[in-house]
């Protein structure tokens, strides 16, 4: 069978499958927030009707500069784009051509977006039997033979991070090579206790940013990201992107919703405390799960078919991510997200039933 490109679309993959889709299913295979703001937090009718007919500000000045303010860095260094999706594709146009490398298993959009203009695409892939980490000094000689290296982190699908040493050693071994780094950082927000590479922009001119404002605030419809790196770099991705690419609704929405970081503060707790609880909760002896720090997981049966689990699942009405697109995994695990407590507790019973 063709196997969908991305989660997030259960009645498709059902449809694939040559499935009935239950009356009733949850969705594991989409990594955004479970939690969701209340309705009083939402804007009311009047402005929904006046944000739609407005043109946005092509600039999303405001935006750029509550973006910059949080961060501390300068509203030059961030570019708003139609979600983190843009932006990827947006410094594939500005990579056109060159060697790009992708530390994998890893989001797929990076080696289809630099396989569309041309890029020669090469992989690292990581080391399973090590909680799917690198090893550094092979990292750092292997960037130095690319012109750029996209690195998810944390990484999607495997939810797992580097230690933040080794992760500064990789951006600096890079830049002195005169490589670029494309650090991914679209789940940075459900981390919790985690660092981000947002922090060592102006010690690396060629250290890239990328973050998604649609994860962690369920905004997924909405289209948010941004990209943040050397104001020279956004300069020549501004000249790719098209006018008014981030609607006005969007960022409005994004003003909104960021200056609540009490929520933020508090997703990371709960997604935290459900995961730990659900890597608790397994049927002993019989599930392998990834490390993951995120609001996703991989997860495979110590015996019996992944791809027979993935079929049960369905059948329960749970909706798994696959892995046959990912390179390195190749279907052996689940994608998983971390739900709600009711929600999770219908996954563990479904995985505790499963003869395998």
């Amino acid at each position: 069978m063709r196997w969908p490109a991305h989660g997030a679309n259960p009645r498709a993959l059902y449809e694939q499958c040559g499935l009935a889709p239950p009356k009733e299913y949850i969705d594991f295979s989409v990594n955004t927030n479970p939690y969701r703001l209340p309705p009083s937090a939402w804007p009311n009718g009047e402005e929904w009707i006046r944000w739609a007919g407005e043109y946005p500000d092509p600039e999303a000045k405001a935006l750029r500069e509550l973006v910059a303010k949080q961060e501390q860095i300068r509203p030059g260094q961030v570019l708003v784009t139609n979600g983190a999706a843009e932006a990827i594709y947006l410094l594939a146009a500005l990579l056109a051509g060159r060697r790009v490398g992708i530390l994998e298993p890893t989001f797929s959009e990076y080696r289809r977006a630099c396989l569309a203009y041309g890029c020669e695409v090469k992989s690292l892939l990581a080391e399973e039997s090590h909680g799917f980490s690198y090893d550094i000094d092979k990292a750092a000689a292997w960037a130095a033979e690319c012109d750029a290296v996209f690195f998810c982190h944390p990484n999607n699908p495997t939810g797992t991070v580097m230690p933040e040493r080794d992760l500064r050693s990789l951006v600096a071994a890079a830049d002195q090579a005169g490589t670029y780094i494309v650090v991914d950082e679209a789940f940075y927000p459900f981390w919790r206790g985690g660092f981000t590479a947002m922090r060592w922009l102006d010690r690396y001119p060629r250290l890239i940013v990328l973050r998604s404002l649609t994860k962690i605030h369920h905004l997924a419809g909405a289209r948010l990201g941004y990209v943040a790196a050397d104001e020279a770099v956004i300069a020549s991705l501004k000249t790719h992107q098209p006018p008014w690419s981030t609607n006005c609704i969007a960022q409005q929405l994004a003003l909104r919703f960021m200056a609540m970081e009490s929520f933020v503060k508090w997703t990371k707790e709960r997604i935290a405390a459900e995961r730990e609880r659900v890597f608790r909760s397994l049927p002993a002896g019989r599930y392998a799960v990834s490390p993951s720090v995120v609001n996703f997981y991989l997860l495979r049966p110590l015996s019996g078919r992944t791809e027979d689990l993935f079929f049960y699942l369905l059948q329960q009405g749970i909706v798994p991510r696959h892995t046959m697109n990912f390179p390195g995994l190749d279907g052996r695990y689940v994608r998983l997200a971390v739900k709600t407590q009711v929600e999770n507790d219908r996954l563990l019973e479904a995985l505790a039933r499963w003869s395998g």
